[in-house]
């Protein structure tokens, strides 16, 4: 799948968003789990997290919101570790050790044909949440990637601004065995650093399903 950045969303020093297309001989959501104790040993609570998340935000017009990686650090800190299955479990790992906001989709068709946009909102972009029903709008200026063919309206996949969500159309379903692993990296984050922590997230999970792409 081939990966179009925007100007506007270059200019937030976005430069090397990636994406991988997960494949797996049985649904992807009923692979067991990692332990606490698999879970802590991936990664080290006390590594500071890159201040670029922050510095993203912050040119979003955001610089109050926390990002993901650190709402999630003091999430897992205070209640505790828990499993969702391998593949949720090794992108919440793989967040937890750099701090990245990955994104976990449902693929689309084989032969779709369409990129993975990131983008700029216009403003005239919706999304229904994760977990909801309500259809909420994308505020001008917020960042926000999805899927399109060239000249055709987004089809948003996730949300970053004062909120920070994926869309309820594309999350995946019990019997789903595809899926788009997305990471935009941040400011100064280098291609190599992206590229890891894209590939880090299957390395955690690919002895329990059968394969990944």
């Amino acid at each position: 799948m081939i990966v179009r950045t925007t100007g506007g969303a270059r200019s937030l020093g976005l430069r090397h968003p990636r994406v991988w297309r997960l494949t797996a001989g049985r649904p992807l959501l009923s692979a067991e789990g990692l332990t606490a104790e698999e879970a802590h040993s991936r990664y080290a609570a006390q590594q500071p997290i890159p201040d670029g998340y922050r510095k993203l935000l912050a040119e979003l017009g955001y610089p109050s919101v926390i990002p993901a990686g650190e709402r999630l650090r003091e999430l897992v800190a205070t209640r505790g570790w828990k499993s969702h299955g391998a593949v949720v479990d090794a992108v919440t790992v793989t967040t937890l050790r750099h701090g990245a906001g990955i994104g976990l989709h449902q693929a689309p068709p084989p032969g779709d044909g369409r990129d993975l946009v990131v983008t700029r909102a216009a403003g005239g972009e919706r999304i229904v949440p994760a977990f909801s029903t309500k259809s909420r709008p994308i505020p001008a200026g917020d960042l926000v990637y999805g899927l399109a063919r060239a000249g055709e309206p987004l089809d948003p996949l996730a949300w970053l601004g004062k909120r920070d969500c994926d869309a309820a159309d594309h999350q995946l379903a019990p019997d789903s065995r595809e899926a788009l692993l997305v990471v935009l990296g941040c400011p100064a984050r280098t291609p190599g650093t992206v590229r890891r922590s894209g590939r880090r997230s299957p390395g955690y999970w690919r002895k329990r399903v059968s394969k990944w792409s």
